[in-house]
């Protein structure tokens, strides 16, 4: 195996992965390894940010190419020197499902060949794992972890075969009576429409960042200018991948659900909901509606991606708990490490790989 440092720009990088995505060969397989979202979230926090260094490694058996790790290095300077760096995935820990991009079915070696690559050029690093579950690449490889911690909860409903009464007899008690009464209001509504859009126009992603920092206010994710512009890029270059469920009262739009859809999945990311008509429960009536239309698909999942609010339990979903490693390559990466947790600490922080101060 070949570890080559490489860009956004290699036409040969970009033909493998973007062929490869397409037609569904990868090993992880979800929309977050979607050439095009890692692209738009490298353009839109990483380039400008001088305290992140983009680190994507091309990894080649002979002359073939069998996987990208899309990383980037943190920094951390004192004095306007680097004290340490590490890696991690692009857009790690806020996005779910950050992994290597391979079409290898068993991935140790390119794993070993990424490694040797870090222990290398970048001796006095980590690379800090986010999320790690029983899907993915580095489970069931001998790589295992310097450092473990328990993750969080991923939520989802498998859909199989499926009819509109399935959804209910899988909810609690609260949950099927919120559902019936949503039923009830769309069947009797002459001014209630649903309409799930694929590709959805810039107007409606507009609207939907709109509903939500109005419900939000300065938490929401929006509230960053540089998340609205990130949204509205993946929103254009997902193209059917990306689906707007709209819920509206006459002409207006009360609630807006989207999802990422690839590989059978559909993934519930965020949505925006009108605060005038939360006596509606319009989030109630998007959902079940949303998630029917899934199964209609054929889809196999339903993904309340991480998390563990109280109204995904309320559906009884599986539960898969994630881990966080950390891998210390070779060098002084374990001593670095160690020190930043001391930093972290000290500071009154809990994360000690963030390196953003």
């Amino acid at each position: 195996m070949k570890v080559l440092r490489s860009e956004f720009e290699d036409a040969e990088l970009r033909q493998w992965w973007e062929n490869a995505y397409r037609e569904g060969r990868l090993v992880r397989n979800t929309f977050f390894q979607s050439p095009a979202w890692n692209r738009a979230w490298y353009e839109h926090f990483i380039r400008d940010d001088d305290r992140s260094e983009l680190l994507l490694l091309k990894i080649m058996h002979g002359d073939v190419v069998v996987a990208v790790a899309p990383l980037f290095l943190q920094h951390r300077r004192v004095a306007g020197m680097t004290a340490w760096k590490h890696a991690q995935f692009l857009a790690a820990p806020l996005a779910q499902y950050t992994d290597l991009v391979t079409t290898e079915e068993s991935p140790g070696p390119v794993w070993q060949a990424l490694l040797a690559f870090l222990r290398e050029k970048h001796s006095g690093s980590w690379l800090q794992l986010h999320d790690v579950l029983d899907a993915s690449t580095v489970r069931g490889t001998d790589v295992q972890p310097d450092e473990c911690s328990p993750g969080e909860p991923y939520l989802r409903i498998p859909l199989g075969s499926w009819n509109d009464d399935a959804l209910l007899a899988r909810c609690s008690s609260h949950m099927r009576r919120e559902i019936q009464r949503a039923r009830r209001r769309m069947q009797e509504s002459e001014t209630l429409r649903w309409t799930a859009v694929s590709a959805p126009e810039p107007e409606l992603v507009d609207t939907l960042i709109a509903l939500n920092r109005s419900r939000f206010g300065d938490v929401s994710w929006f509230a960053d200018a540089r998340a609205r512009d990130f949204f509205r890029e993946v929103c254009v270059k997902g193209g059917k991948e990306v689906l707007f469920s709209v819920l509206q009262r006459e002409e207006r739009i009360i609630h807006v659900m989207c999802s990422y859809l690839h590989g059978g999945e559909c993934m519930y990311v965020l949505s925006g909901m009108d605060e005038e008509a939360r006596a509606l429960s319009p989030g109630t009536m998007n959902i079940d509606l949303t998630i029917r239309h899934a199964a209609l698909r054929g889809t196999r999942h339903f993904d309340f991606l991480r998390g563990d609010e109280a109204y995904k339990r309320e559906f009884f979903p599986e539960e898969r708990r994630s881990e966080h490693w950390v891998l210390h390559p070779g060098g002084s990466g374990a001593v670095r490490h160690r020190m930043a947790q001391t930093v972290r600490r000290v500071a009154g922080r809990s994360d000690p790989e963030g390196g953003k101060t």
